[in-house]
């Protein structure tokens, strides 16, 4: 079965190019974490692949994964002399990768609806597993949603969501349908959630509509830096239960920043961000 072919086998076969995941010199795994790794085979991200040996790459050229998360795999599995299987490696390991970790890298907080960053587990090789290693790699990367394989970045992903390039991971709307806010969009979603009793629902829209309002004020602040009132640009849209665009069993609400003039569209975040990040 081609799953379990290495990646020279995978070559000799026709599937790739040429071997993946092979660096010059020693095949060594480059555990640091912040580094950044050049991918640009599929087969190199795909689950069925342990290991990556390549060469780092500077995170201001183009790359594919970078390393958030460098952890002890579990004492079960650890403990065995030989490799596990991929299918093994890919069930105990990936859970460890978490995702607080994994947003405070990127620089994202409760406001912030991330999109399109998925992450990647790399494991020793079978001779450093035979050397005693005993580490698990996570690394997140760029993959646009109804896509299967991840695209180049050309800028750090570490922080990136304090700074105007966190665009392309943020979820906006171009009237009703979904794009990353690095394009032309009408609307920014502002997490968290609103989740609605059956009470307050049957209360009717206008009441769900005020109480949102309410909700949504002080998010949309602190995601602007500043009172929405100050932003006479923008204003603070609602979605409730019952609206076309929210699911028609659902009880939740949104809370989303849209351009006052219908007519605009923006093609950058608004989120505020730290001092020295041009907005």
């Amino acid at each position: 079965m081609i799953v379990t072919l290495g990646g020279v086998a995978l070559a000799a076969a026709g599937f790739i190019q040429s071997p993946p995941g092979l660096g010059a010199g020693e095949l060594r795994t480059k555990w640091d974490v912040g580094a950044c790794h050049r991918l640009d085979q599929p087969v190199e991200t795909s689950w069925a692949f342990l290991t990556d040996t390549k060469p780092v790459v500077p995170c201001d050229s183009e790359h594919t994964t970078e390393t958030y998360l460098v952890v002890e795999l579990p004492a079960d599995l650890a403990a065995q002399p030989e490799r596990p299987s991929p299918v093994l490696l890919q069930k105990e390991g990936p859970p460890l990768c978490g995702g607080d970790v994994l947003n405070a890298y990127v620089g994202a907080d409760e406001r912030d609806a991330v999109r399109d960053l998925t992450t990647v587990a790399f494991f020793p090789t079978e001779e450093e597993w035979r050397g005693g290693e005993r580490r698990m790699r996570c690394d997140v990367m760029n993959v646009p949603r109804g896509q299967l394989t991840p695209v180049t970045v050309s800028f750090p992903i570490k922080d990136s969501l304090k700074t105007p390039d966190g665009s392309r991971f943020r979820t906006c709307r171009l009237d009703g349908s979904e794009v990353t806010c690095d394009q032309p969009h009408n609307r920014e979603l502002v997490n968290p959630w609103l989740l609605f009793g059956p009470d307050q629902v049957e209360k009717g829209r206008d009441f769900m509509v005020g109480v949102a309002h309410q909700l949504c004020g002080p998010e949309a602040e602190a995601y602007l830096g500043a009172p929405p009132a100050s932003r006479p640009d923008l204003t603070v849209v609602v979605e409730v239960p019952g609206d076309p665009s929210i699911r028609q069993d659902s009880r939740v609400g949104r809370c989303w920043l849209a351009p006052s003039d219908p007519a605009v569209t923006l093609d950058r975040s608004v989120r505020a961000y730290a001092e020295g990040a041009s907005a």
